[in-house]
């Protein structure tokens, strides 16, 4: 039986959904508490319910868009939420960037009707999304992600599964982390440079132009494996001097670097655990 799709939550990311479902030749019943997003979804040829629990009546599988967690649990749990509305069997997918508890407080609410609720989020941008190159991290038994995977690839180009209720939104929030933090070491690595007469552009430029691919690309070599549970490799210059010279650096430059203060401390520790740093402390020998 063909699943019938419903969409709460059609803004920025929620749209661009819709849009890739209509090039898949799939209609949608859609709701959104916003005047204007639901004038983009009529736009899209969509059909515009009164309230998310209208939605999932309507529908078999609902897609959850929305920003927060409190949003989330207004749009499912709420009064005339979806849970309001689902019929048992309907299942619901929260795609939202929230904790795994909120999920699983959601989860059991669906569950208590007969309602299959897992986590699906989404790693990309809007923009991404309507190229076709968004991809699914997906937490729940795998029997709903064999379910839910036909509809996800008429949306994205992936879907992963990545364990129980909960590990999608697990997944994307350390993505996310890595993201954040890649951002705001930048910043600081800038600042330094600045001080040190460089223009933030130039730095930027010529980092963009010798850029030789993150962690990921190189990972097997980056860390070592302890049973299953990585650390990061302590061998090099990276951590045994170059780390500590760059804080040495912001220092003479009078530049505040917390970020890079404390990536020198994780990286002392990274050395201790290979045993390069002496006991008394301090790096054993030098290299150029």
């Amino acid at each position: 039986m063909a699943e019938k799709i419903g969409i709460v939550g059609v803004g920025n990311m929620g749209t661009q959904l819709l849009y890739r479902l209509r090039l898949a030749g799939e209609s949608a019943v859609t709701y959104d508490v916003a005047p204007e997003a639901r004038d983009r979804a009529r736009a899209l040829d969509a059909s515009v319910a009164e309230s998310a629990a209208a939605v999932a009546r309507a529908a078999t599988i609902v897609d959850v868009v929305v920003r927060t967690e409190q949003d989330m649990l207004d749009a499912t749990l709420g009064r005339d939420g979806v849970l309001a509305g689902a019929a048992p069997g309907t299942l619901v997918l929260l795609h939202s960037t929230i904790l795994p508890r909120t999920t699983r407080q959601v989860a059991e609410a669906g569950a208590a009707q007969g309602v299959h609720v897992i986590d699906a989020c989404m790693v990309g941008v809007p923009a991404v999304v309507r190229a076709g190159n968004l991809n699914f991290v997906v937490g729940g038994p795998p029997e709903l992600f064999e379910r839910a995977k036909p509809h996800l690839l008429k949306m994205g180009k992936a879907a992963f599964h990545m364990g129980p209720l909960g590990a999608g939104n697990v997944t994307k929030l350390i993505k996310n982390m890595t993201t954040g933090a890649e951002a705001l070491i930048l910043e600081e690595a800038v600042r330094i440079g600045m001080a040190g007469g460089l223009g933030a552009r130039q730095i930027l430029e010529t980092f963009q132009q010798v850029y030789s691919g993150t962690v990921l690309d190189r990972w097997e070599s980056a860390f070592v494996f302890d049973d299953d549970t990585p650390r990061p490799h302590g061998r090099g210059n990276l951590y045994e001097k170059d780390l500590p010279l760059a804080v040495a650096l912001a220092h003479d430059l009078g530049v505040m670097a917390p970020i890079a203060e404390s990536l020198r401390a994780a990286g002392e520790r990274a050395l201790a655990a290979e045993g390069v740093l002496q006991a008394a402390g301090g790096v054993e020998g030098s290299r150029s």
